[in-house]
């Protein structure tokens, strides 16, 4: 124990004599709780914090429905050829679901001839889940319970989500049916009628699904989700870098001739490389306290999600996972030039398959295959576990942890016994 108290204090000196270490172990943690105070500005969103969803209007049938909407949701353009009060309430029974962003164009002084045409073109030209033709005798049809006759749907996508689109569709216009049925065709009385059953239901809450199976989310939770994408990313990079740096330090020990006479003082070798993981352990610790520090004067009064002590939790995991990668691939690849880039591609690689920056959920099999093996992914899902309530949140993340350190610590034990074999 003396020998590794020893090993520990001679590491921590020297890297606290780097200043590239010093940097990425403050500035980091610091820049990441900076990105959580960041208030997204996708969605509308009340005083109350609830996301207030809204038909979004398109010019004309040419513009693109993919530039003006949220392409994390299932994507509705709506060719209009009713525009009345009834099928107003449709579509904002829809697009108030959170699930669809429903984009609406005009099309009332168009033939249903150049209408097919339409939509054969945006099925190739635009990026939708689906086109919904909402046809000129839409109130009459809808009374009469004829829904074939008063919309038509143009399937542009095989998104799972298209199937939870068409049933809330019907169930929309089941509604609208029943309720102009008991008050025998009155529009007034209907839609006041079905503002105040909206109006009556309570706890009203908006949610978006990313595809089936899939955890429901309110607008606010996705918005704070995606800012933990973006922290993650951010303190992911200190956690590499800073494990690369005790890898250095194991690299220039070997080419100065330390590592040799450590050996010849009776220190094993791995009691040097443990030595060598605590540290990269303690270097978690201190990026985490950092956070927490950051926290306490950035982060306020800003509620991010989660608890600040869920978070940090997650922040330290992470970091132990990150930094014993870059630390045993850096001792595997023996170059502090190349384990710098190497942990730059990493970083890289992980944080774009991992859906930090961007949804990964409609792409394809192959690259959703890819995702699954990288850390980030299975830490975005614990934070969805988190927002909404799933106790087994932290036993997952410490399989998860525990998990990639012994597939981490197993790899790199058999790459350096055939670096010895070698040698």
């Amino acid at each position: 124990m003396n020998r590794i108290i020893a090993l520990l204090k001679m590491s921590i000196r020297i890297l606290l004599r780097n200043k590239g270490f010093l940097f990425f172990l403050f500035a980091t943690p610091v820049l990441s709780t900076m990105v959580l105070s960041i208030q997204s500005g996708y969605s509308i969103v009340g005083e109350d914090g609830s996301g207030v969803e809204q038909i979004i209007e398109l010019s004309d049938c040419d513009e693109r429905a993919i530039y003006k909407s949220d392409n994390s949701r299932f994507v509705v353009k709506v060719y209009d050829g009713a525009k009345t009060e009834l099928s107003e309430y449709t579509l904002n029974k829809l697009a108030a679901t959170g699930m669809y962003s429903v984009c609406r164009c005009d099309v009332s002084q168009i033939t249903d001839e150049e209408i097919m045409e339409q939509a054969k073109k945006d099925a190739f030209d635009d990026k939708t889940g689906t086109i919904l033709y909402l046809k000129d005798d839409f109130d009459k049809a809808v009374s009469e319970g004829n829904y074939e006759a008063a919309v038509l749907l143009f399937t542009t996508s095989d998104d799972e989500r298209y199937e939870l689109f068409v049933e809330d569709l019907k169930n929309s216009l089941a509604t609208v049916n029943r309720v102009v049925e008991l008050v025998s065709g009155d529009t007034t009385q209907t839609i006041t009628i079905l503002n105040d059953m909206d109006n009556s239901i309570p706890d009203k809450t908006i949610v978006n699904v990313g595809g089936k199976g899939q955890r429901a989310l309110t607008d606010k939770q996705f918005s704070q989700k995606q800012n933990m994408g973006y922290a993650f990313a951010i303190i992911t990079l200190g956690f590499l870098f800073c494990g690369v740096c005790v890898a250095h330090t194991v690299i220039e020990e070997q080419n100065n001739k330390v590592y040799t006479r450590v050996m010849l003082s009776q220190v094993s070798k791995w009691e040097y490389l443990f030595s060598k993981f605590i540290i990269t352990v303690a270097m978690a610790v201190g990026q985490t306290v950092v956070t927490g520090v950051s926290i306490l004067f950035i982060l306020k009064d800003i509620d991010f999600g989660m608890s600040r002590l869920s978070f940090l939790f997650i922040i330290f995991c992470l970091g132990i996972i990150f930094g014993t990668i870059s630390f045993v691939m850096g001792i595997l690849i023996g170059d502090v030039m190349s384990s710098n880039f190497a942990a730059f591609i990493i970083w890289n690689l992980s944080a774009l398959l991992s859906g930090l920056y961007f949804p990964i959920d409609g792409t394809t099999m192959a690259l959703k295959t890819m995702s699954a093996v990288m850390p980030h992914r299975w830490f975005m899902d614990v934070v969805e576990m988190v927002f909404i309530g799933d106790g087994k949140a932290y036993s997952m993340v410490l399989c998860v942890t525990a998990a990639y350190l012994i597939i981490t610590i197993c790899l790199g034990c058999v790459g350096l016994k055939l670096k010895e074999n070698e040698a």
